[in-house]
C-alpha cells in the first residue's frame, strides 16, 4: 500500500520542480541588431555614406561590419552596452576608433582617426 502513495508523491515533486522559470534574460541591446545607414561628415573624401551591420555570433557576442565606398571593414573590439557602441577598424594599417550612442532608431557618433575625427550619424535602415 505504501508503494501506491510513493509513486504519486515522486510525480508531484517532479512536476513542482519542473515548473521553475525557464525564461532566458533578454539583452535590450539585441534590438539594435540589423543594418544602419550612416554618414561620416566632412572627411577628406567628402560626406561618406556607410552601412553599419550589427549581428551576434554563435557565442552570443555582438559583431559588426562597416561598408562604404572606401571598402569593407570588420569592427574589432566591439562593445555594445546600454545603447553605447565602441569599436576599432583598420584601414590600410591605420587604426580608427568608432563610437556612438543609439537613441531609438537613430545613431549619433564619431569616427576618430589619427589626426581628425568625423561626425558619424544615421538611422536604422528600412
Amino acid at each position: 500500500m505504501k508503494t501506491k502513495h510513493i509513486i504519486p508523491l515522486f510525480l508531484l515533486i517532479g512536476l513542482v520542480l519542473s515548473c521553475g522559470s525557464t525564461k532566458s534574460t533578454i539583452n535590450p541591446d539585441d534590438k539594435l541588431i540589423g543594418d544602419w545607414s550612416l554618414v561620416a561628415e566632412a572627411t577628406p573624401q567628402g560626406d561618406v555614406p556607410i552601412t553599419m551591420t550589427i549581428a551576434k555570433d554563435e557565442a552570443g557576442n555582438f559583431i559588426g561590419a562597416l561598408t562604404s565606398m572606401m571598402g569593407d571593414y570588420t569592427m574589432s573590439n566591439l562593445v555594445l552596452e546600454h545603447g553605447k557602441l565602441s569599436c576599432e577598424f583598420d584601414v590600410q594599417g591605420i587604426l580608427f576608433e568608432f563610437q556612438g550612442v543609439f537613441i531609438e532608431d537613430e545613431f549619433k557618433g564619431q569616427t576618430i582617426g589619427p589626426a581628425e575625427s568625423y561626425v558619424t550619424n544615421g538611422k536604422r535602415k528600412g
